[in-house]
């Protein structure tokens, strides 16, 4: 199992992205793959969204508080996969990578 930079963060943890962003303009390379786990932790947020979304609304679970809570879970349980790791970082790394890169698990 690999200790991703996403283990126990809260999604809506805007301090933890904006730290990931100062610190990959002083090394890119070394925070490329923290960086493709948070692209991929978006990805799996708005395919859960567009799933929920095409799901039909009716009764009593259809109100704005029962979607709040909806997208704040989908949010959680995105960086949770993609902290897991489905693939997704792996291929953005070894894509943006200039070579030199090793895996970091």
């Amino acid at each position: 199992m690999s200790t991703s930079a996403l283990d126990g963060q809260f999604a809506l943890d805007l301090r933890g992205l904006e730290k990931l962003r100062q610190d990959a303009a002083g090394d890119p390379q070394k925070h490329l793959r923290d960086a493709a786990e948070q692209f991929e932790a978006l990805f799996l947020q708005k395919m859960l969204q567009s799933m929920r979304d095409a799901t039909p609304h009716s009764g009593l679970v259809d109100n704005s508080s029962i979607r709040f809570y909806e997208s704040m879970f989908d949010q959680q349980l995105s960086q949770h996969m993609a902290g897991e790791g489905l693939g997704l970082a792996e291929q953005l790394v070894a894509q943006l990578s200039d070579g030199t890169a090793t895996d970091a698990n």
